[in-house]
């Protein structure tokens, strides 16, 4: 994706680092270490911040599945990654985003991620400061 080469360098790391710790954690201390690669998720912070309401209504139409995750989709998955059912699964990283990944979408065009990385900086230079209340 355009402008994403921060994101994309830190998930390689993740990724790698779930695989290393997996290998010596699960030699040494009979641990297992996984990840979860979530697609696009409804109702997040993340997909209210970088995907517009107008864009993540129309993400929808391109996901395989017609419809986004849910956390509840997640959360399931770390539990069977936890759970007896996961318990011969170490250093992967399981993509959980409703075929998403195999679909391939195109990419967006540069000046369309311009565009709505303008109006999101926009709406975030006129949000109020401070720290937003948790919902925990």
């Amino acid at each position: 994706s355009w402008y994403q080469i921060h994101v994309s360098a830190a998930k390689a790391a993740v990724d790698a680092t779930t695989r290393n710790l997996a290998l010596e954690w699960g030699t040494d201390y009979d641990i297992r270490v996984n990840g979860i690669a979530p697609g696009p998720i409804s109702d997040t912070p993340g997909m209210s911040k970088l995907a517009p309401d107008e864009i993540s209504s129309k993400a929808r139409d391109y996901m395989p599945l017609y419809k986004l995750g849910e956390k509840w989709d997640i959360a399931m998955t770390a539990l069977f990654l936890v759970s007896d059912a996961g318990k011969f699964i170490n250093g992967d990283v399981l993509i959980v985003d409703g075929g998403l990944w195999l679909s391939r979408p195109r990419h967006l065009q540069k000046e369309a991620v311009k565009q709505v990385s303008r109006s999101v900086e926009k709406r975030s230079r006129n949000a109020p400061v401070g720290v937003p209340k948790s919902k925990l």
